[in-house]
């Protein structure tokens, strides 16, 4: 037994089948872009970071005569800048009289280490989105807030294959109870025991006990924010004051305000949704003794900027408001001051992108291995430091993870 695991490639087979069990998200996101570093234009490899084309909409015109616009490309950027490892420390003793018990413990621990850190970390992407249902600090119970949700996602385009949610283990028990009565509980059973939930409101549903816990800025649920000053189209972030008093309150980034009388549009067709835009914040804004603060939006997140029904043509198709947010316009926060909520996740396979990228072996290590599967990948190295006669066991991933559109999410606070 023992020779069995002092074999390094058995080991990162351990730890990459406990990384990919214990990655719930990882299945659910888009993982194309892996195929772009495997490619080496002119025999180099291309990089940190790969340009991504962004979706490209156009509008309908009217009449047979050809009325042709410019076409505005858009792109964002995907950076491996998530480099994480897993290390412990054993004696020499330790590795002589306990490695066949001591090496396969290591290697369970460390993948499910690693996959609940990037199962965690795609789902902290909701930071990223704009679109909310349900009331922050309220479980969701019922099946009208996933409703909603995937609603959210019709109005916004998205196309009506590949939707999924995420659910807290709270969320998933109390709208389980509720439902326990449509279904046939020999079926029902076995589904709620597993990471796959159910299929519910044309979703995909699935639990995991890594969704984020969101915390309310100050400013929330106060009714003396207001817009500073008229924008302007292509803005990337909205002015607030607190009516001409100094500020004294804070928002959080991934809080999500309204802007009264502005209303979302449908990306494709420009119609109102009839319901108010939701933005939210990209990064934190605090205050003490100011007078105005920027909020930078996602929507204002290149590429994805502020555009009304006056926008000129050829940026219309990215239209995501009805109407410019107006000078002392009512800014409504989300939540109330300092409330922590966790942050439940609908969404298109193409709203949210994750690359696992294999790591180079060091050649001056001759106990190492890396393993690769479905998309997944994991190294380990053992080395001794004759100083100290100890041994050291390291399991590395490199990563990047991106919101690649927005508005192909929704939110269900819980």
């Amino acid at each position: 037994m023992s020779s069995t695991w002092i074999n390094p490639t058995i080991v990162a087979k351990e730890a990459l089948r406990q990384l990919k069990n214990n990655t719930v998200m990882g299945e659910l996101v888009y993982r194309g872009y892996e195929e772009e570093w495997k490619k080496q234009p002119n025999g180099y490899k291309v990089g940190q970071s790969i340009t991504l084309k962004a979706p490209l909409y156009l509008r309908v015109k009217d009449s047979a005569v050809m009325d042709a616009v410019d076409i505005v490309e858009r792109s964002t950027t995907l950076t491996l800048s998530y480099r994480k490892h897993v290390a412990v420390a054993v004696t020499s003793d330790e590795m002589t009289y306990n490695a066949d018990k001591m090496i396969p413990r290591v290697a369970a621990a460390a993948g499910q280490a690693l996959g609940e850190y990037i199962d965690s970390s795609l789902l902290g992407l909701y930071a990223g989105i704009p679109n909310q249902v349900g009331t922050p600090g309220v479980t969701p119970k019922d099946f009208l807030t996933l409703a909603l949700a995937n609603a959210k996602l019709s109005q916004h385009a998205a196309p009506t294959t590949d939707r999924r949610c995420v659910l807290d283990p709270m969320a998933q028990a109390y709208i389980a109870d509720n439902l326990k009565n449509l279904y046939n509980p020999p079926m029902v059973g076995p589904a709620v025991e597993r990471a796959k939930f159910s299929s519910l409101a044309g979703m995909d549903t699935f639990v995991s006990q890594n969704v984020n816990m969101h915390t309310c800025g100050s400013a929330a649920g106060l009714g003396t924010t207001l817009v500073d000053g008229t924008n302007t189209e292509g803005s990337v972030g909205i002015t607030v004051d607190i009516g001409g008093g100094a500020w004294s309150t804070d928002i959080h980034q991934g809080d999500i305000f309204t802007v009264s009388s502005v209303y979302g549009v449908n990306p494709i067709t420009g119609v109102s949704t009839g319901a108010l835009r939701q933005f939210v914040a990209e990064a934190a804004t605090a205050g003490a003794g100011a007078t105005e603060y920027l909020v930078s939006t996602t929507p204002g997140v290149a590429p994805y900027k502020i555009y009304s029904a006056s926008a000129d043509e050829e940026y219309l198709p990215y239209q995501t408001v009805d109407a410019l947010p107006q000078n002392d316009a009512t800014v409504t926060i989300a939540g109330s001051a300092g409330l922590v909520h966790p942050v439940n996740l609908a969404f298109h396979k193409d709203c949210l992108g994750l690359a696992m990228v294999p790591l180079e072996v060091p050649a001056s290590v001759s106990w190492s291995a890396q393993e690769n599967y479905e998309g997944y990948s994991i190294r380990v190295v053992r080395f001794y430091d004759g100083t100290n006669d100890q041994e050291y066991v390291r399991f590395d991933v490199l990563f990047g993870l991106k919101v690649l559109n927005p508005f192909l999410g929704c939110r269900i606070a819980g």
